[in-house]
């Protein structure tokens, strides 16, 4: 974590940050990656969006991160659902795809940010460093 990242969050600690992401070795990877990078904050799983809404509902995590394709509810569904609970959340993207055009116009409604994958490590955790930030200052 760079200095200016440990700098914005500092005083923001265990923010509830859910993952939710369908490919087992990716849900992991960014788990660990997320838990490694901001150990204060809790993160919690789910492989598709309607086990990721239910978690939300449950824990009301106020930062998402999500793959857009998924079985069961996408991610685009889940965050419809997120967004009239919680306009204020901090809704992450994930997806494979070139660009937005898969999103049709959601991306700038739904979505906080749209990363690619593969998606650095970098870009993650500073994106995730962001929302933080966004969370810690609409609690004070």
């Amino acid at each position: 974590m760079s200095p200016n990242m440990k700098d914005k969050i500092e005083g923001c600690d265990h923010i509830s940050i859910l993952c939710v992401e369908d490919e087992p070795i990716t849900r992991q990877f960014l788990s660990a990656i997320i838990s490694m990078k901001f150990p204060e904050q809790k993160v919690y799983t789910a492989d598709n969006g309607r086990e990721g809404l239910e978690l939300f509902m449950k824990i009301g995590a106020p930062i998402v991160l999500t793959d857009i394709s998924m079985p069961v509810m996408d991610g685009i569904s889940m965050a419809r659902e997120i967004r009239s609970f919680n306009p204020e959340a901090c809704i992450i993207a994930l997806s494979a795809h070139n660009s937005y055009d898969c999103l049709n116009g959601d991306v700038d409604t739904l979505f906080n940010s749209y990363l690619r994958k593969p998606v650095s490590t970098q870009l993650l955790c500073d994106t995730i460093s962001d929302c933080i930030t966004d969370v810690c200052r609409k609690d004070f």
